[in-house]
């Protein structure tokens, strides 16, 4: 069975002590991992138990007790990265939630992503969609070649300099909603207990946020302005042709389905929008047997997790409400989503002689990164102002479609691949 060696480097000038790791693998997926007893005398693979298997004060290991790595068989899910007080784990699978009553708000932690089976597909990230917290690097090896490595900060890049970006985009938050404080965790807070290395726990990502009436309030721009702008019908009597989503989808699975919503298939639809900044998409759906029409309200696109967290509830065919899924519905919504957060919808920029929004959505996934959000929009309230701060800064996930316009992934091919290294940099903030 094929292995994948994972090994810890810590330059965030924190002690080894002060650094704990555990891993949280996706419920249901298989967990195999295991690292060898430090103690020569006992050669023995002891098991790591997952972090989050049962509530209580979870299984954390210190990275002074990791330091002949550790290897995994099976594991799809995040390891989580903590600094002085680890997290409780409040029940079975529990994950830290970004609000005001999460016993574990206060604390500063971060993570990566990774899924191992020994499968040529087999991938890792760095991802600051959630939050930013701890700049961290991957690099692969095999044999200890270099194969690839994944900036968590860009060459020339400080975590201080990140900080200071990210907080500034909401130093005076920008949502219009009534008690919305910036996204700097403690920021306005209380903090329990201040954590060692550094005066902050995190900074918030515009998708972490509940839904708009929640607590704590999103402060960042809600992208009512950008849908606004779109419309130019003023009778209300007309919708205005704001895109074409059309392109083709893969699929899903090693044995994609022959027919059905999940097989290979091309899609081509029309993106309107009325006087209410309601979404509607008209067209052709290889699957179907007629007509298409998707609609997405206004008041999912400006929640938290709409627009900003890809996951924008839509009508299809007037049918009930229902959120994106593995299939050729979820990636068209992916498309029209991943338009909205970069500029390209209704952008004036042109680009090889044609108008970046007069392009297909396809067409958008070819763009330089270099031409992305402010390059496509005079006006910062039209786009991801928190993906587009990170993009210059970070090789981590930025939003949820960041794979879409640049390689963000880190193969773990076991036949090119048998080792991780994951960096922690240096982590000092003011």
């Amino acid at each position: 069975m094929a292995t994948l060696k994972i090994k810890f480097k810590n330059e965030s000038g924190l002690s080894d002590n002060l650094v704990s790791i555990g891993f949280a693998p996706g419920t249901g997926n298989p967990f195999r991992i295991t690292y060898p007893d430090p103690n020569p005398l006992k050669p023995l693979e002891l098991t790591i138990k997952p972090l989050n298997e049962s509530a209580g004060d979870g299984n954390w290991y210190a990275l002074n007790d990791l330091c002949n790595g550790v290897n995994i068989e099976n594991f799809s899910g995040r390891i989580y990265i903590s600094y002085g007080k680890t997290w409780t784990v409040l029940n079975s699978n529990y994950e830290p939630a970004q609000n005001i009553t999460d016993p574990n708000f206060f604390l500063r932690y971060d993570k990566m992503e990774l899924t191992f089976n020994g499968d040529p597909a087999d991938v890792a990230d760095l991802t600051s969609i959630d939050y930013w917290s701890i700049p961290m690097q991957l690099e692969t090896s095999f044999n200890e070649a270099s194969i690839q490595t994944d900036h968590g900060l860009k060459t020339g890049t400080t975590a201080q300099m990140v900080y200071d970006q990210l907080n500034s985009l909401t130093s005076t938050p920008q949502s219009g909603l009534a008690n919305a404080l910036p996204a700097l965790v403690p920021g306005q807070f209380t903090q329990q207990q201040n954590q060692p290395g550094s005066g902050f726990a995190r900074i918030i990502g515009p998708s972490s946020y509940p839904p708009v009436g929640g607590v704590p309030v999103t402060p960042y721009n809600l992208f009512e302005n950008y849908l606004t702008s779109l419309n130019d019908d003023k009778s209300g009597q007309v919708n205005s042709t704001i895109a074409t989503i059309s392109g083709t989808f893969s699929g899903v699975g090693p044995n994609v389905p022959a027919s059905g919503p999940q097989s290979s298939q091309g899609y081509n639809l029309t993106a309107t929008i009325d006087s209410s900044s309601n979404i509607t998409l008209t067209g052709t759906v290889a699957s179907g047997t007629k007509a298409t029409t998707i609609v997405y309200k206004k008041k999912d696109l400006i929640n938290p997790s709409g627009i900003y967290g890809a996951n924008t509830p839509f009508s299809l065919n007037g049918g009930a409400s229902q959120n994106p899924a593995n299939d050729v519905y979820g990636w068209i919504t992916g498309d029209l989503l991943a338009g909205l957060n970069i500029g390209a919808i209704g952008s004036k920029t042109m680009i090889k002689g044609k108008k970046v929004g007069e392009m297909t959505s396809s067409e958008w996934f070819t763009l330089p990164n270099t031409s992305l959000f402010g390059s496509l929009q005079s006006s910062s309230s039209n786009y991801n102002q928190y993906a587009a701060t990170l993009q210059k800064l970070s090789d981590a996930y930025n939003f949820a479609y960041s794979d879409r316009f640049s390689p963000v992934l880190v193969s773990l091919n076991p036949a090119k691949v048998n080792t991780l290294q994951i960096s922690l940099l240096n982590a000092k903030v003011n």
